[in-house]
């Protein structure tokens, strides 16, 4: 059995949804965020937690990087911030798009909250449910185009979990190569392409890419699997908590995977993520220009799951 109430979490208003297993903490008010995904059993919190003491006040078009970067949130129409073409005019699509800083309007009905909002710059309809699952979370997804043009997209799953030196990835199986996309030490400059599980990386050294950099010195990397995965399963796990998060999701409709990493290179940050994605990768214009992006025709809707587990 869920149980479902609201709470104060630092200055915001989450609903909290628990059961014997697993207690999440949703954010209606910025973005429908997952604040927390904790394992009661093993005494874990999964998330990454707020660096700040509270939430600030974003808007549509904040900088991304100037407020909280943590936890669960859904990166959508876009995660680098761009000008679009969409019908006869171009929009501006936000730094880690829409939906992370957009208040949402909520429901609880049952077992489960469901969350929506309109769209300020396009027109669509985001609606989210998430309910639990025994040890799992598990979201689902219905996006609408409510208006007269079709428009290009990307959603990711940018989830930003705790970073532990020991933690391993799992990868999907079928993975043999993996693009870095973003200059970095460890990776050099984007577009350099590595042989998964290892290869050799700057500086001479065996990169194993189901490891996660050390913790010293701070740094950062982001690389994404070469093409569209097979599977839809990746994960995370802890060997010190004997923890394992397990991410599962329609690889159909979520076809490409990247992984982001900071031990401190990024505002000191220590964090990571496996981030499912439609577009390969990031900016509508990159992915446009490999013949990897979505476009939400009127009236239709892209529907889909994706599930986080605690074993």
């Amino acid at each position: 059995m869920t149980v479902v109430r609201t709470e104060q979490f630092q200055n915001v208003t989450a609903v909290v949804l628990e059961n014997e297993w697993i207690r999440v903490k949703v954010l209606p008010a910025k973005g429908g965020k997952l604040a927390s995904v904790y394992s009661k059993p093993k005494d874990f919190e999964l998330l990454f937690q707020n660096p700040k003491p509270q939430y600030g006040e974003a808007k549509l078009y904040s900088p991304f990087e100037q407020y909280e970067a943590c936890g669960f949130d859904d990166a959508f129409p876009s995660i680098d911030a761009g000008d679009v073409r969409v019908g006869g005019e171009y929009v501006a699509y936000p730094d880690h798009g829409e939906i992370w800083s957009a208040p949402f309007e909520y429901c609880v009905k049952e077992e489960r909250v469901e969350l929506f909002c309109h769209s300020a710059i396009l027109p669509y309809r985001y609606t989210k449910t998430i309910q639990l699952d025994r040890d799992s979370v598990v979201c689902s997804y219905e996006i609408t185009n409510t208006g007269e043009v079709e428009f290009p997209y990307l959603w990711a799953f940018h989830c930003l979990v705790n970073y532990r030196e020991n933690m391993r990835l799992t990868l999907p199986e079928g993975v043999e190569q993996v693009e870095n996309v973003c200059a970095s030490p460890l990776l050099g400059a984007v577009g350099e392409k590595y042989r998964f599980p290892t290869d050799t990386v700057q500086g001479g050294k065996t990169g194993d890419f189901r490891s996660v950099l050390p913790a010293n010195p701070p740094s950062y990397a982001k690389y994404y699997a070469v093409g569209a995965v097979k599977q839809g399963v990746c994960g995370y796990e802890y060997p010190s908590e004997k923890v394992r998060a397990l991410i599962t999701y329609d690889a159909q409709k979520l076809p490409y995977l990247g992984f982001w990493i900071t031990t401190g290179g990024f505002r000191g940050d220590c964090n990571c993520a496996l981030e499912p994605a439609t577009g390969y990768y990031d900016s509508i214009a990159t992915a446009q220009k490999n013949g990897c992006c979505s476009v939400l025709k009127p009236k239709e809707t892209f529907d889909f799951n994706i599930k986080i587990a605690l074993q």
